[in-house]
């Protein structure tokens, strides 16, 4: 099984890159989505990017029974990038953190008296919408702050944690399955809908979630997106198991280092997921690292994405 892995903290350590932050900005945003489907709140915290049109843009999602604040929290993850000159965004997805709505909310919008155990009755349906219905709707976010040229959206990652690492994977995928507007006579003229995600970050991720699978989104991906899979491998035959399932759909993996995108870090500690963030093991510099060069440094230009035959 050790055999599988493949450390990559020399080519993405930056060592110092985080301490050297040139260009520090604290501004951030809050704001409450309606979800695609069946307007459930979505809270997320927006992180603008002094680069304007320029800036790739990250989406922060948690771990089961997690929120946000794991990635918003004083010096943590979404403030690094945003320095970086990332826009970034950390989100709660439904029956999570601040997205937690009340008795009648779904359909009104108004407050009616709190559901009982919102947090961790999640069900097949759930996850399925976690993709289709709030996962679009911070997609619709993206593409306004593009069309207002405060961010790239051609340039798009994704960091899900355990339970949010198969999320961001089939997202990924129906996302680079969107077919263009049919506005022009040519494939290369039309105007995209999707295909805009480039790079996926997996903490930890598992291999499966209830009613969810990620075998084939993860073949169809292959090539398509660049992947870095980062795992404690301590005592973690579990965790560790289910990061080289999801590293091995992706082999073979190139051995030359400038054509690789695929990449497998474990870390020599028994924690998993977001616990890796914030106990100086260097993941945060390994992840900033591995964005910059997949996404931050992509050479797609921004361009109107608003349909020529609207």
């Amino acid at each position: 099984m050790a055999a599988w892995l493949v450390v990559v903290s020399v080519l993405f350590n930056s060592g110092t890159l985080l301490a050297q932050q040139a260009r520090k900005s604290t501004a951030k945003e809050d704001h409450t989505l309606a979800s695609v489907r069946d307007n459930w709140p979505i809270h997320m915290t927006y992180y603008p990017s002094r680069l304007k049109e320029n800036a790739a843009v990250v989406v922060l999602l948690h771990t089961k029974g997690g929120s946000r604040l794991i990635w918003t929290r004083k010096g943590g993850l979404a403030e690094s990038l945003q320095s970086q000159g990332f826009a970034v965004i950390a989100a709660d997805l439904r029956k999570h953190g601040q997205s937690k709505p009340t008795v009648g909310a779904v359909k009104s919008g108004k407050k009616k008296g709190r559901k009982k155990g919102t947090t961790t009755n999640l069900t097949k349906g759930d996850y399925g919408r976690m993709i289709t219905s709030d996962m679009e709707a911070i997609k619709k976010f993206v593409y306004a702050e593009h069309q207002k040229k405060r961010l790239n959206m051609r340039k798009m990652a994704v960091v899900g944690a355990e339970m949010s690492g198969p999320l961001a994977v089939v997202f990924a995928a129906n996302d680079w399955a969107k077919k263009p507007h049919r506005d022009a006579p040519t494939v290369a003229a039309q105007t995209p809908r999707g295909q805009d995600v480039r790079a996926l970050v997996l903490l930890s991720p598992q291999g499966s979630l209830p009613g969810l699978t990620i075998n084939r989104s993860m073949k169809f991906l292959k090539g398509r997106v660049a992947f870095l899979i980062c795992v404690g491998n301590r005592k973690a035959k579990g965790p560790l198991k289910n990061a080289n399932q999801v590293y091995n759909y992706l082999k073979p993996i190139s051995k030359d280092a400038s054509k690789r995108v695929n990449w497998m870090n474990p870390f020599p500690v028994q924690l998993q997921g977001t616990d890796l963030l914030g106990k100086q093991l260097g993941v945060e510099n390994v992840i900033v690292g591995f964005l910059k060069k997949y996404v931050g440094e992509l050479k797609d230009p921004w361009r109107d994405r608003k349909s020529k035959a609207s």
